[in-house]
C-alpha cells in the first residue's frame, strides 16, 4: 500500500510537471490584441506596398520612418508576438525599413514603384553604365543604413537597429539595456544562425574570397563590353571641349535683376521675364540671334541657381522638422518653429511659372 500510494503521489507530481510545462508553452506563444491586429493588417498588404506596411505617407521623413520601424518591429517580433504568422509579418515589416530607411533604394522605389532589389526590377531601371558604377555606389553611399551588408537578416536589423540587445537579455535589450554582450554560435559552420544577447552591433559574416574575386571579374567584364560605347560617347565630347576653346570666350559674366556697374546693359530672359544685365563691352559684337541664345543661357543659370538655393532650404527645414521630432517624444515648439521655416527660393520658383504671375 506505500508503495501505492508514492506511485499515486509520483503521478500526481508528474501530471502537475506536465500541466506547467504545457501552461508556459501557452504563455509563450500569446500576443495581445494589439499584436494580433498589427500582423493581420501587415499581412494583407502587397509584399512591395512598403509605405503601407509601416504605416506612413509617401512624403515622410527618415524620422518618421525610423519611428514607424520601431513600432512595427516591437509589435510583430516573433519573440514578444506568439501569433503563428508573426514572424512572416515581422520580414514584411523589416523589407519595408531597408528599402525606405535607405536613401538611394527609396528614390529607386519612388520613381519605379518596384523592389529595387529585385533582379528583374533592376534590369529595367539600369541604363548602360549603371552596371559598373552601382556596386561602389551601393557601398558608399552615405545615406545607406546597413553600409554593403545588404543581405543582412531581419533579426541582424533588428539588433542592429536597437544597438543589439533585448528587454534585460532577450533579442530586445540594448533598446533599453546597455549591458555586457553574449554571442551564442551552435555549431559553428557555415550556414550556422549567430544570436547575440546585449551588447554593440552584432558582428557581420565574412565574405567569401571567390566572391570578391566573381565580383572583380564581373566588373571588369562588364567595362570591357561598354569600352565600345564609352569610345563612342566619351572621344566626341573630349574633342568638343578642345574645340570649343578656340573659338573664343564663353558666356560672358552678368548681372540679375540689377545693375551692378560695369553689368549696366539690360536683357530680358525669354520664358521667366526676368531682367539680366551684361558688360556693353562684351556684347557688343554679338548679332541678334547670338543675343537671343545668351537670354536663353542667362534664363537656364538663373533658375538653376534658384533651384540650388530651394534645396538648400528644403534640406535645412527637414534637419529642423527631423530634430524636432526625436525619437521618443516630439518637441512641439521647436516642430511649429520648423514649419515656419522661410524658403523663398522655392517660392520665387513656384511664381515664375505660376499664371499671371508679375515675373
Amino acid at each position: 500500500m506505500p508503495a501505492a500510494t508514492t506511485s499515486g503521489a509520483d503521478a500526481s507530481n508528474g501530471s502537475s510537471a506536465h500541466n506547467r510545462q504545457h501552461n508556459q508553452g501557452n504563455q509563450e506563444r500569446k500576443y495581445t490584441a494589439e499584436q494580433k491586429a498589427a500582423v493581420l493588417r501587415i499581412r494583407k498588404c502587397e509584399p512591395t506596398a512598403f509605405y503601407e506596411i509601416l504605416e506612413v505617407s509617401k512624403t515622410c521623413t527618415d524620422a518618421e520612418i525610423k519611428k514607424a520601424y520601431r513600432k512595427q518591429s516591437l509589435l510583430t517580433h516573433p519573440d514578444k508576438n506568439g501569433h503563428e504568422h508573426a514572424d512572416e509579418a515581422f520580414k514584411m515589416v523589416s523589407r519595408a525599413f531597408s528599402v525606405l530607411g535607405d536613401k538611394e533604394k527609396r528614390d529607386k522605389y519612388d520613381r519605379f514603384g518596384t523592389d529595387p532589389d529585385s533582379r528583374f526590377a533592376s534590369a529595367q531601371q539600369q541604363n548602360p553604365f549603371a552596371g559598373f558604377a552601382n556596386r561602389g555606389a551601393a557601398r558608399a553611399h552615405q545615406g545607406g543604413m546597413w553600409g554593403d551588408d545588404a543581405d543582412i537578416s531581419p533579426e541582424e536589423m533588428f539588433a542592429r537597429f536597437f544597438g543589439g540587445g533585448g528587454f534585460g537579455g532577450g533579442p530586445f535589450g540594448a533598446a533599453f539595456d546597455g549591458g555586457p554582450q553574449f554571442v551564442f554560435n551552435f555549431g559553428g559552420g557555415p550556414g550556422i544562425r549567430v544570436h547575440q544577447f546585449g551588447g554593440g552591433r552584432p558582428r557581420t559574416r565574412p565574405r567569401q574570397a571567390g566572391q570578391q574575386q566573381e565580383g572583380g571579374n564581373s566588373m571588369w567584364s562588364t567595362l570591357m563590353s561598354l569600352l565600345p560605347i564609352i569610345i563612342l560617347f566619351i572621344f566626341p565630347m573630349i574633342s568638343s571641349l578642345f574645340s570649343g576653346a578656340t573659338t573664343g570666350p564663353s558666356t560672358p559674366a552678368m548681372a540679375f535683376e540689377q545693375a551692378i556697374p560695369p553689368y549696366t546693359m539690360a536683357r530680358k530672359m525669354p520664358n521667366v521675364k526676368v531682367n539680366y544685365y551684361v558688360n556693353p563691352n562684351d556684347v557688343r559684337h554679338y548679332s541678334a540671334s547670338k543675343l537671343y541664345n545668351l537670354d536663353q543661357k542667362a534664363e537656364h543659370i538663373f533658375v538653376q541657381q534658384l533651384q540650388q538655393q530651394c534645396e538648400r532650404e528644403m534640406t535645412e527645414k527637414r534637419r529642423l522638422i527631423e530634430e524636432a521630432q526625436g525619437w521618443f517624444r516630439t518637441d512641439q515648439e521647436k516642430l511649429a518653429k520648423a514649419e515656419r521655416f522661410e524658403t523663398p527660393a522655392c517660392i520665387r520658383i513656384k511664381n515664375l511659372y505660376s499664371p499671371g504671375s508679375k515675373y
